[in-house]
């Protein structure tokens, strides 16, 4: 299976969904990932182009551990992704024609960050763009899903996803998304009654409002 996330920042593929990520990878599943943003705004002390090269670099560690075969930087404006709409779906869609995925993970769109909630409208433009239909498991990220239709049992990986959240070393000094996610993901493990650690998501249709 051909799989892509969708991250706006660096470190959201990680925390999304990379437990999941990483079952795919050490079931011979090929897994790339397209940043929307590199995250500049996560390091506000530094110029915008230093920023960019410290978190593409975390990205790339965090990618070599969960076995991600290809990376793309789309360098959107962190924070204003929806204003690049047009060239970020154009971008999209030429991924899209390439890679041709079976499956594409991203944020769902309640999440309150307007990158994340502007992810959905951009991957479902430019799938139209070029009549591709796969599966969207919606991962959550700073806001926890309310309901979800899919569950991955990650206990075995845990050490592994964690690994990867702390490859981005520049943004768990100041919030420790590492503690955040452990939490998050024993929770939906332990309401399950049957998992230590568990990855939740929506799945949507490709072309739902």
């Amino acid at each position: 299976m051909n799989i892509l996330v969708i991250a706006p920042h660096p470190d959201d593929e990680s925390i999304g969904c990379g437990g999941t990520v990483y079952k795919h990878t050490k079931a011979g599943e090929r897994v790339s990932a397209v940043f929307l943003t590199s995250g500049e705004l996560g390091l506000k002390t530094l110029p915008p182009e230093k920023a960019r090269s410290v978190r593409e670099k975390e990205a790339r560690a965090a990618a070599k551990i969960l076995g991600l075969v290809d990376l793309v930087f789309l360098r959107g404006p962190d924070w204003y992704v929806a204003d690049t709409a047009d060239r970020l779906t154009s971008e999209l869609t030429v991924i899209f024609t390439r890679e041709k995925p079976e499956l594409i993970y991203l944020p769902h769109p309640g999440e309150w960050h307007p990158d994340h909630k502007a992810a959905l409208p951009l991957v479902q433009g430019a799938l139209k763009a070029v009549d591709l239909a796969p599966t969207l498991r919606t991962y959550e990220v700073w806001t926890p899903l309310s309901k979800f239709d899919h569950l991955e049992d990650i206990s075995s990986v845990m050490p592994f996803k964690l690994k990867a959240v702390r490859a981005h070393r520049s943004q768990c000094k100041d919030l420790h998304y590492d503690r955040a996610v452990r939490g998050l993901n024993e929770y939906r493990g332990a309401m399950t009654t049957k998992y230590r650690y568990a990855e939740v998501f929506q799945v949507i249709a490709p072309g739902a409002a």
